[in-house]
């Protein structure tokens, strides 16, 4: 990849005519679409030509990639001049990573100039906890252990799930916060937040040395380091009271005995005794993503069955902090009688997203109200294509808009669902009723086809 400097790529994009397509955020969008996330204006004012947001997904074969700014989502092309920072290859870059991307324009086209991945915070070594020292910590206690955990994301993310023993002071309103921390100017304090480019712990840590605290220490690889792990993970019944305000999908378990559950437990939970918990894999839902709450009368009961649980590769599993105790003193709902007894989850749709069995149904009885668009590579649609579906690749589609009819609902989808997902925003942006599938399809030599959720 050619390295050049921010303005003479832009001269090169230029004079060189490599404006394939227009994208989401035209200039006509700019004034009320966010080019900065919330997060991110913690450090950086907002810039017209910069974009910096969570990168979402790479599309090799439409040369796009796709950015999310708080609710808002960007679509900028790229190609071999396009300058990247901090990762060898587009496939390198984890997804949800905090990006910067420099772009330009012609014409309301975007086209990336650079991008760069957010580096990692400068804590003095000294400072630095690792992830074998604090899960000593942890599992001594803060009290036995002479220690205060502070988790200094947002308080919803701590909600939601942290380290056992922390408390909760944002670093956003650490100043407000402060007087939670320990009277004893000598206590070790460690702090932790979302991993290491996260910006709030290592704030945190100096206002609190600024404060006259002597041991102070950081835990830079915060907590994705810590549930990558396999660590123990705690939730708060403000957490779980919020998931079922919003009707968020979440797999809520009672490991306690059946008739005990019936005295009491907490609505939608099923019912998997502790000790049936390990031939019970089979139970839970496929998709690994899943949001899992265990929970029993007290945080220890439901603490020795997590790491069955977690070890079947379900990364979001927490157990609920305090029990039914804790849902009880929070004044929620309790629930008698019977509790169910099978696990039935149905994972949340993203904004656009057509479910699976809806989309076979279109493709099985194709309707004069609805279009299939394949936007995969005209090579890959040589291997197969659904009955009455029409091919337009993904790189060429702003300049066939006028092949695909509005007076249809237009479904997409791809090979994986990565570019039917960009597609489905330039054609909601171009004024379509429009969806797109967020699954696999495989055809094989014979036309018949597979369609796998991601």
């Amino acid at each position: 990849m050619v390295k050049r400097g921010i303005a003479s790529v832009a001269a090169v994009l230029v004079s060189a005519g490599l404006f394939l397509f227009s994208s989401i955020g035209t200039a006509a969008e700019a004034p009320h679409k966010p080019k900065i996330a919330p997060n991110c204006r913690q450090c950086h004012k907002p810039d017209e030509n910069i974009i910096r947001g969570l990168f979402t997904g790479v599309s090799n074969k439409a040369d796009l990639i796709q950015l999310q700014v708080g609710p808002a989502t960007w679509l900028v092309n790229y190609d071999d001049d396009t300058k990247l920072i901090g990762a060898e290859k587009w496939s390198k870059i984890p997804k949800e990573k905090e990006v910067a991307v420099a772009i330009t324009r012609k014409e309301g086209n975007l086209y990336a100039v650079s991008l760069t991945i957010k580096p990692p915070v400068k804590v003095a070594p000294e400072r630095i906890m690792g992830l074998d020292e604090l899960a000593k910590l942890v599992a001594a206690g803060p009290e036995k252990g002479n220690f205060v955990l502070v988790d200094s994301r947002p308080f919803p993310r701590f909600i939601e799930g942290h380290i056992p023993g922390a408390i909760s002071i944002s670093g956003a309103e650490f100043d407000k916060l402060k007087e939670r921390l320990p009277k004893e100017k000598d206590k070790l304090i460690v702090f932790y937040c979302a991993g290491p480019t996260c910006r709030l712990s290592p704030s945190s840590a100096n206002k609190a040395g600024r404060l006259g605290y002597t041991k102070v220490r950081v835990f830079v690889d915060g907590m994705p380091a810590w549930k990558g792990s396999g660590n123990m993970v705690f939730s708060s019944a403000e957490y779980l009271k919020d998931t079922m305000g919003k009707d968020i999908p979440t797999v809520l378990v009672d490991v306690r005995p059946v008739d005990e559950a019936k005295k009491g437990h907490i609505p939608r939970a099923v019912d998997i005794q502790a000790k049936d918990m390990a031939q019970a894999k089979e139970k839970f839902p496929n998709d690994k993503s899943a949001p899992i709450v265990l929970y029993a009368n007290d945080t220890k009961a439901a603490a020795d069955v997590f790491k069955t649980v977690r070890g079947w590769g379900y990364a979001n599993t927490t157990v609920l902090e305090g029990g039914m105790g804790a849902w009880k003193n929070a004044g929620d709902i309790v629930v008698t009688g019977d509790v169910a007894l099978k696990i039935s989850y149905v994972p949340k749709l993203k904004p656009g997203e057509i479910p699976v069995e809806e989309f076979r149904k279109i493709a099985e009885s194709p309707s004069a109200d609805k279009l299939i668009l394949d936007v995969r590579d005209e090579d890959e649609a040589a291997d197969g294509m659904l009955k009455g579906a029409m091919n337009i690749p993904a790189g060429n589609i702003r300049g066939r808009l006028k092949d695909i009819p509005k007076d249809k609902e237009i479904i997409t989808h791809c090979a994986t669902g990565v570019r039917a997902e960009m597609i489905y925003q330039i054609l909601k942006e171009a004024g379509y009723r429009t969806r797109f599938l967020n699954a696999a399809i495989k055809f094989d030599k014979d036309g018949k086809y597979t369609i796998t959720r991601q």
